[in-house]
C-alpha cells in the first residue's frame, strides 16, 4: 500500500496560496528591515524608552563604520548607517514593493555586476578626491544595487515557488 501524496501536491490551489502567503512573508520582512533605517532616528528622538532604541541600533554598528561626515541626520538623531549602506536599505525596501522588472537570474547578475561597479566606480572617484562626499551620490548608488539585489531575490522566489514562469 503506497503512501498518500502530501497535501500540498493533492492540491495546487493550496500549494499557490502558501507560496503567496510565503512570499508576502518575505516581502514584509524585507520592507520592513529596509525601512528601519529610517524611521530608527525619529523613533529614537521621540518615542521612549530609548533604550529599547538604542539596542534596536546596535546591529547596525557590526555592518557599517558609521562615520559621521557619511552619515544623514533625521530629527537630530544620526541614522544607523551611513548614506551608502541607509541607500542599500532603502533599495531594497523599495524594490521588494515594487519588483519590477522581474530579471532572470542572468539579467539579475548583470544588472548586480553594473550597479556594483557603478558603486565602485563612486568610491574611487569620492576616496581620490575628484569629488566631495555626496550624500545624493551615495544614497543614489547604494540605492540602485538594494533596488537592482530585491527585485532579483524576489524574481527567484517568484520562480521557484511557480508564481513566474522559467527563466
Amino acid at each position: 500500500m503506497s503512501a498518500p501524496p502530501p497535501a500540498a501536491a493533492a492540491d495546487p490551489a493550496k500549494r499557490e496560496r502558501a507560496s503567496r502567503q510565503l512570499l508576502f512573508f518575505a516581502r514584509l520582512s524585507f520592507f520592513l528591515v529596509g525601512t528601519l533605517p529610517w524611521w530608527l532616528p525619529f523613533a529614537t528622538a521621540y518615542v521612549q524608552p530609548k533604550l529599547l532604541w538604542v539596542m534596536v541600533d546596535l546591529p547596525f554598528a557590526a555592518i557599517c563604520h558609521r562615520l559621521p561626515e557619511r552619515t544623514i541626520e533625521l530629527a537630530g538623531v544620526a541614522m544607523p548607517l551611513c548614506s551608502r549602506c541607509a541607500g542599500i536599505f532603502a533599495g531594497l525596501s523599495l524594490g521588494v514593493l515594487i519588483c519590477w522588472p522581474r530579471p532572470t537570474l542572468k539579467q539579475a547578475r548583470l544588472a548586480l555586476l553594473g550597479a556594483g561597479l557603478l558603486m565602485v566606480a563612486d568610491i574611487v572617484i569620492q576616496d581620490i578626491g575628484w569629488h566631495p562626499m555626496w550624500h545624493a551620490t551615495r544614497l543614489f548608488t547604494g540605492g540602485l544595487l538594494g533596488y537592482v539585489a530585491a527585485t532579483a531575490l524576489m524574481s527567484a522566489i517568484m520562480r521557484e515557488r511557480g508564481l513566474l514562469g522559467p527563466d
